[in-house]
């Protein structure tokens, strides 16, 4: 299972694969969106994935993953303003 999202200027990257064990085995990659007119050399560091076990089969695991960076992202923006878009 594969998902790429954009939320709030990131852009989210789940893979999630079915463990014969159980489970399943999940990357998440969260990413800032920089625009063309960006200085990249001083921006923030290069992300690295987060790779963990879920108890849950791949495409729910990948929807869980998704929504929990959606989460992480909203605390750490604060409260959306309702004029700002996508």
């Amino acid at each position: 299972m594969f998902d790429r999202q954009t939320h709030r200027g990131f852009s989210i990257t789940v893979t999630a694969r079915d463990d014969v064990r159980g489970g399943s085995n999940v990357t998440l990659l969260v990413e800032r969106i920089f625009s063309h007119r960006d200085d990249v050399r001083t921006g923030a560091p290069i992300a690295k994935p987060e790779h963990y076990h879920s108890l849950h089969p791949a495409t729910a695991a990948a929807g869980e993953a998704m929504q929990r960076a959606r989460r992480l992202i909203d605390e750490a923006l604060g409260e959306r303003d309702p004029l700002e878009g996508e």
